[in-house]
């Protein structure tokens, strides 16, 4: 069990949704040193030492310097997170997220990003620890169809929507966790995540659904695949304050578009994105001549998908939802304040 650091917390990217990253996805992890103190990943500990084999060329040295942080749900998934993310999935049980087949146009359909199945999920990951709730939701959801019995004890296998589902609202719910145990974690998916993202958020049972912004994907920096590691962090050290900003901008303006009423929102918007466009050349230009690159080169984007995550309003869990009931009462209501996720993407062409 870990324990709070004392002073400031370290910010880490919270890579996500799977537990540890590929060896082909080593360019954005790179990139991600540049804006954070570290990366950080949620692995079970029967997984314990795959990430290191999934991509010993960068996993090995991040963990060798402390720049990797490997979090196990074993005992990250405390409590409190075990509630919040039991009530979450609560609130999308009732609201009907998972109630028809992904062919037949399931509001979370185009979460799943793939053919219809089932999927594992690590049980410590779903708050198997706290045994009450999860036991409840787990049931719920079999009577459903929607998950199975474990098959090797330690993982749970899930539709493949509802495994997504569970990995995007323990991306947002990581934060407030990350904070009880020492960490300022940040959500940081790549690609695909950004539909993602934006799909979870704006379901109708979450209290983001009115409020969601993205910001378009910027070049930020270059393709650092080629790039020693070394050079990456000396680059860092020189460049850090600027990386920051640009980050700390992202979040600002996320919580503040996604709070004014609609008519405002978008020139507000352009205004903040014009700013972001200008800060986000700086970065890039910085890159290109400490890596020697041409002006053309393949570039790295970032932005950031985010919304006011507000107390849920009404109440969609009256009727209970079958045995959950009981607990419903347990469970602990939302804070108001941002939700978000980073999104990076590799640009191989510019025009």
């Amino acid at each position: 069990m870990e324990s709070p650091q004392s002073g400031q917390l370290r910010e880490l990217a919270y890579y996500y949704p799977e537990p540890y990253w590929l060896a082909g996805e080593s360019s954005w992890i790179k990139s991600l040193l540049l804006f954070f103190d570290g990366v950080a990943i949620l692995l079970p500990d029967y997984m314990s030492g795959r990430e290191l084999v999934a991509d010993p060329t960068l996993a090995e040295p991040l963990a060798d310097q402390g720049l990797l942080k490997v979090l196990q749900p074993e005992w990250f998934v405390d409590e409190e997170l075990a509630d919040r993310l039991a009530e979450g999935m609560v609130e999308l049980i009732v609201g009907g997220s998972f109630d028809q087949p992904e062919s037949d146009g399931a509001p979370f359909a185009a979460l799943s990003m793939s053919r219809m199945g089932f999927a594992e999920l690590s049980a410590s990951r779903m708050g198997s620890r706290h045994r009450g709730v999860f036991e409840m939701i787990h049931e719920d959801l079999k009577g459903r169809g929607l998950a199975r019995d474990s098959e090797d004890g330690v993982s749970i296998p899930l539709r493949r929507d509802v495994r997504l589902a569970y990995l995007l609202l323990l991306a947002q719910e990581a934060r407030a966790a990350g904070r009880r145990h020492g960490y300022d974690l940040h959500p940081a998916t790549n690609g695909p995540g950004e539909t993602a993202v934006r799909n979870f958020l704006e379901l109708s049972p979450m209290p983001s659904r009115q409020s969601v912004i993205e910001f378009d994907l910027l070049t930020a920096s270059v393709d650092l695949d080629a790039v020693p590691l070394d050079e990456v962090l000396d680059f860092r050290e020189r460049h850090t304050a600027a990386h920051r900003s640009y980050m700390v901008n992202l979040r600002r303006f996320v919580a503040e578009v996604s709070t004014v009423e609609r008519p405002d929102r978008r020139r507000l918007l352009e205004q903040r994105q014009a700013e972001l466009v200008e800060q986000a050349r700086s970065l890039r230009r910085l890159a290109l001549d400490a890596f020697k690159r041409p002006s053309n080169a393949a570039g790295f984007a970032l932005a950031l998908t985010g919304a006011a995550w507000a107390l849920a309003t009404g109440d969609p869990v009256t009727a209970g939802l079958g045995a959950l009931g009981a607990a419903l009462p347990l469970l602990p209501g939302r804070n108001t304040g941002s939700v978000y996720s980073y999104i990076f993407r590799a640009h191989r062409q510019w025009p």
